[in-house]
Formats: C-alpha cells, structure tokens, sequence
C-alpha cells in the first residue's frame, strides 16, 4: 500500500486557511500519484479543527468544511482516508487548560519540548527552535475530551478508513494533578519511580482501550493506530494497535539503518506495518524542503523489501493545494512500487539467524553488522521459539529468564549456534563472568587483515573464566584516564602482556565476545571493530546468503512467499552521505558482476528480475542456488520460483 501521511499543523495567524483547494485537482493529484491512502486531519498541533465542532475550535481563517471536502475528493481518486487526531500537543489546549499538562517525574515541570531548551519565558520576538510544543497528559479531564472528540468525528465522518492518534507515549511517567490523585486512589506512591511508570501503563492502555472502542462503535473493522506506540522497548502497547506505522526518518533520525530493526521486530506480531519516511530535505513541517526523487524510490522499494507497506510524510500548505512538485516526487517513487509491491505482500523474511533483542542500543550495533554483512535475519525476544534457527545472536545486555536459558541449552545443545556478548552470557553455556574488568577502555589483539597489533576497543571487556579456544585476547590500559593520572590527549595506551581473561572465545557451539562490542561498533563505528566482529561471526556461522562484490552499504533482503511459488531477493545500494545535520542519498552508481548464492529448501526453476522479467542465468547445487547480476542500481529485485 502507498501512503501519505498529510500534515495539516497550521498557526491562527495565518488567512485564508483551504482557499485554494480545490476537490477535483486534489483528487486528480492523487490519482496521478499512485496514491492508496492519505491521512488527514481533524485536530492539529496548534489545537485547531478542520471541520465544525462543538468541542472544539475550528480554525479562525476555515471557512468551510475541509476535512470532509478531503476525505470526498480522496474517495474519488479510489483512496482511503484515516483521520488524524493529536493527542499528546495542542498549543490552544495547553494554554488554556495548564492543569492538563504532563509533569515530568524528576524534575516536577511541565514537559516543553523544544522551547530554546525548555524556556517559556522568553520574549514574543524570540527565534523559536524546531518542534517547540507543551505536552498534554490524556488522564482526568484531559482524557474524557479525547474520548468526547473521537466521538464527535466518528458521528460527523465515516471513520471506516481509520483513525491516527498523535504524540501519545512521550515519557514514561507522570505526575501532574490527575495522575497523582489517580496514583493514590489505587494505593500507588507517586513519589516512586517504578509505581509511576505502572500507573503511566495502566492509563495508557485504558485509554487505547476506551478510544479504540468509541471508534469500533461506529466502524468496528477501523484501523486504530497510536503514534510512539510502535515502539521496540514498549512491547506492552503493541496488542492494543491494529496495525504500526513505524516512523523513522532517516534523514532526520536513525539514518537508513534503524528501520529494518524495527521492522523486523514489529513483523513477528502478525499485523500490518508500515514503513514511514518523508518528502522533505530533513524532516517534518519543511515548507518547501524536497528529498531527491531517487532517494525517495529507494526508501520505498526498502521498505517494500522488508514487508512492509509505505508511508511518505507530506505537510500541506495552508491555502488546501497539494504540492505540485512534491506529488511529482512521490509519484515518481510511487509508480516504481506499484510494480514490484506485489511481491512483498504475503511474505516473510527466509533466514536462519536471529537476533535475541536486548532492548537496548546493542540491538542497533548488532542489526548494522547483520546489514553491513548483507544477511537477512529475525529478531526474536523473550519467551519466543527458536528452534527454526541455526544461530541466535545474543547482544550485549539480554536479560534472560529462566526459562529463557533453558531453552538456549537446549537449542545448543541440539546443534544451535550462539554468538553471545558482553553480560549476555550465563555460567551454563561454559563460560563464568566475573564481572568488569575495572578499565574505561581496552584493547584487542587478534590479526585483522593488515593489522596485527591491539587495536582499540572503545569500551571495556568482562573478566571471564572458559577453557575454550580463545580467539582474541585482551591488552589493558596501564591506568584509566582520570583527572589525578593520564596519558596524552584521549585513552591511555595498553600494556605489552595481554590479560589473563581472553577477548573473543569459542567453547563448542557458543561464540563470546567479552565486550559490549555491538554497543561499541554502534557509538565507534569502527573500521576494525566492523572486521573483527565478522571475522568472528565466520568462525561458528555458514552463511545462508553469500554476496561478492556489494560494497558494505549494499543492503540485502531475503523473503518467501506463503501463498505463492517464489523467493524474492532485494538487493539495494547507494552510499549514504552526511551533508550539514542531514544523513541523504545522493548518487546511486551502477554496479557490476555481483555474485549471489543463497540457500534455500526447495528446487528452482526459474531465476528472473522483476519487473523487467528478464531471465537470470543459474546454477543449483544441492540447496545453494549461485547466478550473478551484470547490473545493479539502486534497487533490483531478482524472483526464485520454484
């Protein structure tokens, strides 16, 4: 599905709000631009509506009703239209109710986000940062608006299309008047921080629960989706989404990495996801700010090759006119999906490696090296089957339950390979932590390529015990670098002896890094640490996809259909460049002579790229299927069938 998501957060002091819109050239704008759906809006930031309400206010300079002058022309170009509703910013509503706002827990005020570093105060001429709003807290009052305004929408406007709730899960805590009172009520101590964050949950999900329900009242099949709650580390929200529209911007944040992690782990829930990027140079309420058009192409067929739908956020003008320039851009993008899309619907990634998703930014080192080494793979958590795989990597800081270690045996000791890290370890797989090695920073020795003296760590290993084969050894620092003792301008060199604890150890089917490496690699990006942690990886892992000549910033995807005959293999290339505050695509080189070969369990006949349908010459032996690819630029989706 290709998607816009259509901003409409416009100021009062603005005139003439929708006086150029106009029904028929929205909807022929949209038909031009391949567009599914398009969301748009019926309360935006700055507190205003976009149609007559009762609870509410419409905009001052709104003379009619646009909102359902949109949502009639989205339906004439064959698209669905999900309302937009802010929950967690409202300007007017800030203002005029200060009793709503959300307190922050540590620090007892009022949350501002952006305002020159939190000040309110300053004078009206004052240059205003980005993103500048007070946030609201839906308990008390403040909730029974929401749940009041999501009723007037559903009895003014046919919310089958669904409805999009904004800014909902900012913080984790709260503690403003209501969710004080609220706290005491139900014997929790708003003073402790653990009975604050269970109170925030509680209310949370209650009020998904509440507004869903309205909604469901009028459409019961509506999506309902709650911005922020499509979040790895707030897995007790995910139940309460009908579908998750992951917002990742990678120009803005995240870069063109973070996306596939979430995606991955979001797909494992059974629901519709959907990718979301956006037209503007940087990131949301550019006027006038264009990404280049082959970028955006490429965003989307990236997305398209993780399973996901596509999203491209739009913000519109206040005269009511789509764009011309953007509608191009997206069109362009748009008309390139609508061919291949078809052949990410119904189908999940192939792989046999996993991740074990630590919940913290290891996830993110770890997910970059699975890319950079071009593997497909799962992310998996908690309590899930992992028997499927051949090896699991554990990043870093997984906490693990009982249970979840005696599966881990288990799994090893059916031939399961784990690559293990830092404190995700435990005395039953043959290796005993003894904790930190009490140093700020260390060193590895172990011969990467050119490179045969201890490189640097950028962190610090745990001292183990294992009578495994060591791999990599450990060079301390002659001290930490402190204000009393220290050595040059950064970290102090290391030692000649090596430790008595090692680096990298191997024992049967377990791998140990003993440093928080992804961790590490994700803050260093390090060179050297990039090729130890695949030197590593090659040493207990037989690849299931194997790529020659894809620089590192290639990215493959792997995927089977579930009701057809056919693999579909994503391959994906340009070079990332950081220009100013903005991580962009620029050049997209063509590539030659890639060499491909993938395991897979089945016989194939044909191997062709899509959507020319050219047919790609192949070899199979026994499960590994090898062909090679004379050309490759920005994106080439080659089909397996079988």
């Amino acid at each position: 599905m290709k998607c816009v998501h259509l901003d409409f957060h416009t100021s009062p002091y603005i005139e003439n709000i929708g006086s150029e819109f106009n029904k028929a050239e929205f909807t022929q704008t949209l038909k031009d631009a391949k567009v599914d759906l398009i969301t748009v809006f019926a309360k935006c930031h700055h507190g205003y509506s976009y149609y007559p309400t009762k609870l509410g206010t419409m905009h001052p300079h709104l003379k009619f009703n646009l909102l359902k002058e949109q949502i009639e022309a989205i339906h004439d170009a064959g698209a669905i239209a999900p309302i937009y509703i802010t929950m967690g910013w409202s300007e007017k509503d800030a203002s005029e109710h200060p009793e709503w706002h959300h307190i922050d827990f540590w620090s007892k005020k009022r949350i501002a986000f952006g305002f020159n570093g939190g000040k309110l105060d300053e004078p009206e001429d004052t240059p205003l940062s980005d993103c500048s709003w007070i946030t609201l807290c839906p308990v008390g009052p403040y909730q029974k608006y929401l749940e009041d305004i999501t009723r007037e929408v559903c009895e003014q406007f046919d919310v089958s299309d669904g409805v999009f709730y904004d800014i909902c899960f900012m913080r984790d805590a709260c503690v403003c008047d209501s969710c004080v009172a609220g706290m005491k009520k139900m014997g929790l101590d708003p003073d402790n921080y653990e009975d604050a964050k269970k109170y925030y949950r509680i209310k949370r999900i209650e009020l998904m629960k509440s507004l869903t329900g309205i909604v469901h009242e009028y459409a019961p099949n509506a999506t309902v989706f709650y911005n922020g709650g499509a979040d790895m580390n707030r897995p007790e929200y995910a139940p309460y989404q009908t579908h998750f529209e992951l917002e990742d911007l990678p120009t803005a944040w995240g870069g063109y990495d973070f996306m596939p992690l979430r995606a991955k782990y979001f797909e494992k829930f059974g629901k519709i996801f959907w990718g979301m990027t956006g037209k503007f140079h940087h990131a949301w309420g550019e006027f006038g700010g264009f990404k280049n058009r082959d970028a955006l192409k490429y965003e989307c067929a990236d997305m398209i090759s993780l399973g996901a739908s596509m999203s491209v956020g739009d913000q519109l003008h206040p005269c009511g006119r789509l764009d011309k320039s953007t509608y191009s851009v997206i069109g362009y993008a748009f008309d390139y999906a609508s061919k291949i899309e078809r052949f990410s619907e119904n189908t999940k990634a192939y792989t046999d490696i996993a991740l074990w998703s630590s919940h913290t930014d290891a996830d993110v080192g770890c997910s970059k090296m699975l890319q950079i080494m071009h593997l497909e793979f799962d992310v998996v958590d908690s309590g899930e089957d992992i028997s499927k795989y051949q090896c699991i990597v554990l990043p870093d800081r997984v906490k693990f339950t009982d249970d979840d270690k005696k599966r881990i045996l288990e799994f090893v000791n059916n031939g399961g390979k784990i690559i293990a890290s830092g404190e995700s370890i435990f005395d039953e797989l043959g290796i005993k932590m003894n904790g930190p090695s009490g140093f700020d920073k260390d060193f590895i020795c172990c011969e990467i390529d050119e490179i045969t003296t201890p490189f640097l760590s950028y962190c610090s290993a745990y001292s183990v015990e294992c009578d495994g084969e060591v791999l990599a050894k450990v060079h301390e620092p002659y001290f930490n670098r402190t204000y009393g003792k220290f050595c040059g301008h950064k970290n102090t060199p290391f030692k000649l002896e090596s430790a008595s604890y090692p680096a990298l150890v191997k024992k049967g089917n377990v791998l140990y890094f003993a440093h928080p490496i992804f961790q590490a690699y994700n803050a260093s990006g390090s060179y050297v640490l990039e090729r130890y942690i695949k030197k590593a990886f090659d040493c207990i892992y037989d690849r299931g996809i194997k790529i020659e000549n894809l620089p590192s910033c290639g990215r493959v995807r792997f995927r089977k259909s579930e009701d057809k005959s056919f693999f579909a293999l994503h391959l994906l290339y340009a070079p990332p460049i950081n220009r100013g505050n903005v991580c962009l695509l620029e050049d997209f080189p063509t590539l030659g002579g890639v060499k491909i070969s993938v395991k897979v369990d089945k016989t194939i006949k044909s191997v062709r790229s899509e959507p020319d349908g050219e047919e790609i010459k192949f070899i199979q032996n026994g499960n590994e299927v090898s062909f090679e690819l004379d050309a490759l630029k920005l994106h080439k989706l080659v089909i397996l069938s079988w």
